[in-house]
């Protein structure tokens, strides 16, 4: 199946997607942007779907993240797209102080009924400059 600039864009769209729901505290929409196999790794851990949501969920009441991705770099065969960005994200606390931090992120989608959902997800938190 030869993909289309359009797999690529959903794909794409679909991490972007999955990034706003997390701001935005969309607990159902980032449960539905997840595969039932998903994992990630950040920095030393290796969290699955619950671990992540649990997570999540936990730290809501100390703020939200906002992530800013660019750069994609993305191949889609058939039913799996991956991708590799950069992501300036923004911790804004409850009380509003604002921590920036930036990130190189890698993310394995899969097409599933018609919609990407993230399978694998890895994230390097980069140093400040």
């Amino acid at each position: 199946m030869q993909a289309t600039q359009s797999d690529t864009l959903a794909a794409e769209a679909a991490l972007s997607d999955w990034h706003r729901a997390l701001e935005q505290h969309d607990w159902g929409a980032v449960e539905a942007g997840l595969t039932a196999e998903f994992v990630m790794i950040e920095q030393d851990r290796i969290l699955e779907r619950a671990a992540l949501l649990a997570l999540l969920t936990g730290s809501a009441a100390l703020g939200r993240q906002r992530a800013s991705l660019y750069d994609f770099r993305t191949r889609v065969q058939g039913d799996v797209a991956w991708t590799t960005a950069r992501n300036d994200a923004v911790w804004i606390a409850t009380d509003g102080a604002q921590t920036p931090y930036g990130f190189l992120e890698t993310a394995v989608l899969k097409r599933e009924g018609g919609a990407w959902r993230i399978d694998r997800y890895h994230a390097t938190r980069l140093v400040a400059r």
